[in-house]
């Protein structure tokens, strides 16, 4: 099974995605983070796959808006960037 990944477009998208997880679900080790990038990344591929979500759209995990959504395909990961 390929491995999937996310990144964010600027630091500060990934600082308010992390600020949102943390008021949410309290407050996460380096090791968590990249877990719970793995969870991320793997539940965006399967709602992309399956149809429950398009690339543009605000996605949401675990009821925190991860951020609007794109592919990169010359990096082969999902990049968010912090929707309004």
């Amino acid at each position: 099974m390929k491995e999937n990944y996310i990144d964010f477009y600027r630091g500060k998208d990934e600082e308010a995605f992390l600020s949102a997880w943390e008021a949410e679900h309290g407050k996460l080790s380096d090791e968590a983070i990249d877990d719970l990038y793995a969870e991320i990344a793997d539940a965006v591929d399967e709602a992309v796959k399956n149809g429950t979500h398009e690339l543009g759209e605000s996605f949401s995990y675990k009821n925190v808006k991860v951020g609007r959504s794109d592919f990169n395909t010359f990096h082969s990961l999902y990049i968010f960037e912090e929707s309004n």
